[in-house]
């Protein structure tokens, strides 16, 4: 081969390496084509239903901007998408878990408070006036003030009878952040909501982000699915309170090291 033919040909292998590697890289690798991306969350497929983004609400949502972890006997808000994609409808028809205590669903239990009782109005019996007999009154009497009516408080359930359309999904919890709010996320009012009711957590080891509760979720058609759902972190910058101050510390430290030294 002369020199004119090698150049020829390497020029011509040059041409086409490019176009090799680009359809390499083209498509997807094989071995991560269905794999989800870390910041989905818990997932679980059952039948033909996928349980999405399992989480658990951070703890300052809670109506307490400063709350860093959720105590014994809070009721944190669960979240998650599901996703049906069979023919005909499901229902979510159990959701429990070994540290709470059923669901609290839409809404929860309101603080309830004992009205005052009314004093009792004086006598005014005349003096002489024979017993059982009602002294004459200037007026008619006064009407007995009426109890308003209490609203029905929610209470904990295990079914919380939640429908998922057929070839549809709904998301459980929907919010929106702000960053500069991230503690107080906008919730449309249609939007379906559940709570783990009364948290049975160590009061030595309360619940922290990144910490997760296992619940266990039955369908009627689909069956049972148990996820782990992830505390999630606050979702903007949140201010932090003190730190503390290692300096001082060890400046409280060589002070008594030399009043040893001076013993």
């Amino acid at each position: 081969m002369n020199r004119r033919a090698l150049r020829a040909a390497t020029i011509g292998a040059l041409l086409v390496a490019p176009i090799a590697l680009s359809a390499c890289s083209a498509g997807q690798v094989n071995q991560t084509s269905s794999q989800n991306r870390d910041k989905v969350g818990p997932t679980a497929e059952i039948g033909d239903l996928e349980l999405r983004q399992v989480a658990i609400a951070n703890p300052c949502e809670a109506g307490d901007e400063d709350a860093t972890a959720y105590e014994r006997g809070d009721d944190p808000e669960l979240m998650l998408t599901i996703v049906n994609s069979s023919e005909e409808d499901d229902t979510l028809t159990g959701v429990e878990g070994e540290l709470f205590d059923g669901v609290y669903v839409d809404e929860l239990p309101t603080a309830t408070t004992t009205a005052p009782t009314t004093a009792a109005a004086p006598s005014t019996t005349a003096p002489g006036t024979p017993t059982g007999t009602a002294a004459p009154t200037g007026g008619a009497p006064a009407p007995a003030t009426p109890t308003p009516p209490r609203a029905a408080q929610p209470t904990a359930t295990d079914d919380p009878d939640i429908v998922i359309p057929a070839q549809s999904s709904i998301t459980i919890g929907l919010r929106q952040y702000d960053a500069d709010s991230p503690c107080d996320p906008e919730i449309a009012a249609d939007t379906t909501r559940l709570f783990l009711a009364d948290l049975d957590v160590d009061a030595e080891s309360p619940l922290t982000a990144s910490q997760s509760v296992v619940v266990t979720f039955t369908f009627e058609n689909a069956g049972e699915a148990t996820v782990a759902a992830l505390v999630q972190g606050p979702h903007g910058a949140v201010e932090r309170g003190e730190a503390f101050d290692f300096h001082e510390e060890e400046g409280a430290a060589e002070g008594n090291e030399q009043d040893t030294e001076a013993e």
